[in-house]
């Protein structure tokens, strides 16, 4: 095996590595896939280049610098980049991003925790929540892993986890009796036929839905109670899109990783600066877990195996932005502002949709994120209505057939064009 050095672990070989994890995070290791169990970070270029860093004279990256460290951009690219720290944005990233992102990320996010005083540690950035999705499905996804997923839910969970990894999708309808339908969860894990991973999405996607702390409590309570071995991913993308008084204010990875046994269930926590900072083409997310020191070393080791041997290390321009954005004193009211424009519109939908009550469309509870998902008469199939309203009424919507429902991402419309969306959806509706 390859000797590879492991911040917190001593220079190890895999066999070290995996034991390691064995005996701090039972439930990760049990949990693992055939390439997690094999994924280590070699002892190849990165790693060399990032000891060789510490020598008087390092000659050991191919990078193009001044020959003392900085970079020489091209004056085209350099200028749309004013102000920004130049080695940052113009150099390579280390391989788990930046390390005062990591922090100041971190930082908020303990911010955001409720008080929490569970371990947090920022793992790495990735590129965009989709790739941390990605690592999930590589490390803990095959054909004997069943993935524990809503009904309607992200795509991409999906052709992540099953087309790429080969597991086993179990889904289970969102809602039940107009709350999340925790009875559903229970009933899919209890249909798991060896490990799991269970994927939350609170806010979601396509379901603009957050539950109240009496249905969060009920998760965690049915998650502690499931024999495992399993891993929950909190895919926290729309995190603090939150419009409703009365509703889950934190996310569900700090109550579950207050209340987990490391034995049974390993929570790990995906977000990011694309919803929560309106950073959409930044590409720049975070995986975060409550691993110890040496745990935490050897699960690092494995995403950064997985990380370079597909996409590299992460952009550093974007990285530098969002960096500059964390340390700015004016963030927080900057997200307040947005925030509140998304929650009058969320609120001004829900109105119209009461105004225009049609009893072919029936509205899913929606108070937070960026979407409203009605549901459709059986008589009316969500595919056909979304070409309709595409080609005779110029609306472009979302179809979901499982469900046979249609989104609508209020997020991206102004409020004053919301009556004419519901107006030309209803009619629609009343021609079928």
């Amino acid at each position: 095996y390859e000797m590879v050095p492991v911040t917190g672990v001593q220079t190890c070989a895999l066999p070290i590595l995996n034991r390691t994890l064995e005996q701090h995070a039972p439930a990760l290791f049990r949990c693992l896939s055939p390439l997690g169990l094999r994924a280590i970070m070699p002892k190849g270029i990165v790693a060399q280049s990032a000891e060789a860093s510490k020598a008087e004279i390092d000659c050991s990256i191919g990078q193009i610098t001044d020959g003392s460290g900085s970079p020489m951009p091209l004056d085209a690219i350099e200028r749309g980049m004013p102000g920004t720290n130049a080695k940052m944005a113009f150099l390579y990233s280390p391989m788990a991003g930046h390390g005062p992102l990591r922090q100041a990320w971190q930082d908020r996010q303990r911010r955001h925790s409720g008080g929490s005083t569970a371990t947090n540690t920022v793992a790495m950035v990735t590129l965009g929540l989709t790739q941390g999705v990605s690592h999930a499905a590589a490390l803990f996804a095959d054909p004997d892993t069943d993935v524990i997923v809503t009904d309607p839910r992200w795509g991409n969970y999906d052709l992540v986890t099953r087309m790429h990894a080969g597991a086993r999708i179990v889904a289970y309808p969102y809602f039940r009796d107009g709350r999340f339908n925790v009875e559903g969860l229970a009933d899919a894990l209890a249909k798991v036929r060896s490990k799991a991973v269970v994927l939350l999405n609170f806010p979601g996607n396509p379901t603009g839905y957050m539950p109240t702390p009496e249905v969060a409590d009920e998760i965690v309570r049915v998650l502690n109670a499931h024999s495992g071995p399993a891993v929950v991913v909190v895919d926290d993308a729309y995190q603090g899109l939150v419009f409703d008084d009365g509703l889950q204010e934190r996310s569900l990875y700090w109550d579950l990783v207050e209340t987990a046994d490391p034995e049974r269930l390993f929570v790990m926590r995906l977000d990011g600066a694309t919803k929560e900072l309106l950073f959409f083409p930044g590409r720049v997310g975070f995986i975060s877990h409550s691993l110890g020191e040496e745990a935490s070393a050897a699960l690092q080791s494995k995403l950064l195996c997985v990380s370079r041997g597909t996409v590299g290390s992460p952009p550093g321009p974007s990285q530098a932005l969002v960096l500059d954005a964390l340390r700015d004193p004016n963030l927080e009211a900057n997200i307040a502002e947005r925030v509140a424009v998304l929650k009058s519109r969320c609120l001004a939908l829900r109105s119209l949709l009461a105004e225009h009550a049609n009893p072919g469309v029936t509205p899913y509870p929606f108070n937070s994120g960026c979407f409203a998902l009605l549901g459709l008469d059986p008589s009316i199939p969500a595919e056909e209505l979304r070409l309709r309203l595409l080609n005779e009424y110029d609306l472009g919507v979302i179809s979901i057939p499982s469900v046979n429902a249609v989104r609508l991402a209020y997020c991206s419309i102004a409020e004053e064009t919301l009556p004419t969306v519901v107006e030309r959806l209803m009619t629609a509706v009343d021609a079928w």
